[in-house]
């Protein structure tokens, strides 16, 4: 009888704690679906942008090119490029002040993380307009660390800022900075610069902007002889080509760069390919969704005709992920047409930044003529040719200009504050309440023309 009671105990025990592991877990169960509902209901409230601050070079110039160099290319195992540090005048160094401005500015957008202060955040934009403003959540990353001259140079000093991937120590192909941002998968990449001068018509504040595929296919249709006028070129948008040397013409530096782009070589005096100047085929530099097939390497080396490896520019043919991508609406939305007329969402986010940086200079009563929106630096730029995100690349000074070295000494964080909320309207739209010279246009990016399916963007195809 007792064995029988003390069973029935144990039974009704061991019930009873089945039954409370079931509550528990229950509840469990209740509050993790509670806390999964309120993250996604903040993030369907307000929209989550990835944007990465990419402060200009790092490193040191250091030789030889073949073991400290840039854009490493796996047909020579060699780098093609020496590396370039930055702008340096007296005790002003580019790749300093371009870090510092950098982390100024990432330090204002966390107030737009998902858990940042957005009441923070609503009084700098206070300072530009008196308009209702819209909540949005920014992720931001940097492309690099600070640049560390006083470390003992090495093999791999110059990798955390290499723009291109490179050969490790161990032998295997390294991510550069490209790449990096590219696994970001960022909807906006702005990219910080100062250079060491410039003429006067170019002196102010720039963007610098890739030309679209529409002008450097009929560059190629020039070299290779089915376009024999040059009126394309100088009725363009587009003619204020960057040029390399004054003492020849945009046209020719317009043309140098179509080769580049489309060959990988550079140009003779005469136009012709010129075969013992190879600079890389860049797109297969860097990681993402528009390399060339595995192999592709075994097939350049030999460069046939009727390829895009061709030496022969009349064999050229431009027919590959890459080339198909430039073709993209996505590419024309980027850098074609847009708000300015021309140049598209990258020069629209570059000058709507400068726009709201010099507002926020004016406002502070800061005068001078070099503080302008100057002219954009048109070419084949790496960055933003080979990334999927808006990209606002933007010259913000010249260290020998005595106007920029007193920016840097005494207004860093004012123009900290004004690339932060141009970044916010890009994304929000900021309708300022003062006519300052140089008066933002407030129009947010429609993101929406770069949708491809209900599951992905051009932004998140990228890798």
């Amino acid at each position: 009888m007792n064995n029988i009671f003390f069973c029935r105990v144990v039974h009704y025990r061991m019930a009873r704690v089945d039954c409370l592991k079931k509550i528990v877990l229950f509840l469990v169960v209740i509050i993790i679906t509670i806390f999964s509902f309120q993250n996604s209901t903040t993030r369907l409230e307000f929209p989550l942008y990835r944007v990465v601050l990419d402060p200009g070079h790092g490193g040191k110039a250091t030789l030889p090119k073949d073991m400290y160099g840039d854009r490493f290319d796996v047909l020579s195992m060699k780098y093609l490029d020496v590396y370039r540090e930055g702008a340096s005048y007296k005790n002003y160094h580019e790749h300093i002040y371009t870090y510092e401005l950098a982390k100024r500015v990432e330090a204002i957008l966390q107030l737009l993380s998902p858990d940042g202060n957005f009441e923070k955040f609503y009084t700098i934009l206070q300072k530009y307009t008196d308009k209702p403003v819209k909540r949005v959540n920014i992720q931001v990353f940097m492309s690099r660390g600070p640049s560390l001259h006083s470390h003992p140079i090495h093999n791999e000093s110059n990798a955390p800022y290499r723009l291109f991937d490179f050969i490790g120590n161990d032998g295997t192909l390294k991510e550069g900075r490209i790449s990096c941002i590219n696994s970001r998968k960022p909807h906006l990449v702005v990219t910080i610069h100062f250079a060491l001068n410039s003429s006067p018509y170019f002196r102010g504040m720039n963007a610098v902007i890739a030309a679209p595929y529409s002008i450097l296919y009929k560059g190629l249709q020039y070299l290779q002889g089915t376009i024999a006028d040059r009126s394309f070129f100088y009725s363009s948008r587009y003619a204020d080509w960057f040029t390399e040397d004054e003492r020849k013409s945009e046209f020719f530096w317009y043309c140098n760069d179509v080769m580049m782009y489309f060959t990988g070589y550079r140009i003779k005096n005469d136009y012709s390919i010129n075969t013992d100047e190879f600079r890389g085929y860049r797109y297969n530099m860097v990681k993402w969704a528009f390399n060339d097939t595995p192999g592709w390497a075994h097939i350049a080396k030999h460069h046939p005709n009727n390829t895009l490896y061709a030496q022969d520019i009349q064999q050229f043919v431009p027919q590959n992920a890459f080339f198909t991508r430039e073709q993209s609406k996505y590419e024309q939305y980027r850098r074609e047409g847009g708000f300015e007329g021309y140049g598209g969402d990258n020069l629209y986010a570059s000058n709507e930044i400068i726009r709201f940086v010099l507002y926020n200079l004016y406002s502070k009563g800061i005068r001078h003529k070099d503080q302008r929106l100057a002219p954009p630096y048109i070419s084949i730029w790496s960055v933003p040719l080979h990334i999927n995100a808006i990209n606002a690349f933007i010259e913000f000074g010249y260290l020998a200009r005595p106007y920029t070295r007193n920016i840097i000494n005494n207004h860093l964080d004012d123009v900290a504050e004004g690339i932060a909320v141009g970044i916010y309207s890009l994304f929000a739209g900021v309708e300022v309440a003062k006519k300052y010279p140089c008066k933002p246009y407030g129009k947010k990016i429609d993101l929406e023309k770069y949708t491809i399916d209900k599951n992905k963007d051009y932004f998140t195809i990228v890798r």
